[in-house]
């Protein structure tokens, strides 16, 4: 039977002789942050995160749908691809993740390409996601819904 890590913690610091404390975090140990506000770079606009390898045939299959909405919604949504592709590509993402503020984000979807998710960029949440969709229209529509809740 195993007890949930809050459990454990209430046990261990509840089992513990009168005047003693429980040990302080390690300083390497960091809370997981929550969704928050994206960073400046975007904001204003519908957030568009294309989770991709190069090995992924759906992620080449949705490659020119996703080519041609850029085209399409430039300068109405902001399009962020992390090729999760290798190591050193992987790394990239991460550091590219972090500094937009996506981190949570990424760390919860680098393993699902080919997943596309539209975000409200003020709260950093998915409004919607694909898997390997080619329809343009769906795109467009999370992308509107998106931009009528950033003019509210």
């Amino acid at each position: 039977m195993s007890l949930p890590l809050a459990a454990l913690l209430l046990t261990y610091a509840t089992a513990l002789p009168t005047g003693l404390t429980a040990p302080a975090p390690s300083p390497g140990w960091v809370a997981q942050k929550p969704a928050g506000a994206l960073a400046p770079s975007l904001q204003g606009k519908p957030v568009v995160v294309d989770i991709y390898a190069s090995w992924c045939s759906a992620c080449r299959t949705i490659e020119p749908t996703l080519r041609s909405l850029r085209q399409a919604k430039a300068g109405k949504a902001t399009f962020v691809t992390f090729d999760v592709s290798d190591a050193a590509t992987l790394k990239a993402a991460q550091e590219k993740a972090r500094a937009l503020g996506l981190g949570p984000f990424f760390e919860a979807n680098r393993s699902q390409t080919s997943l596309v998710a539209v975000l409200d960029p003020a709260s950093g949440t998915p409004v919607q996601t694909f898997r390997a969709s080619t329809d343009a229209g769906a795109y467009a529509a999370a992308i509107s819904k998106v931009q009528a809740m950033i003019q509210r």
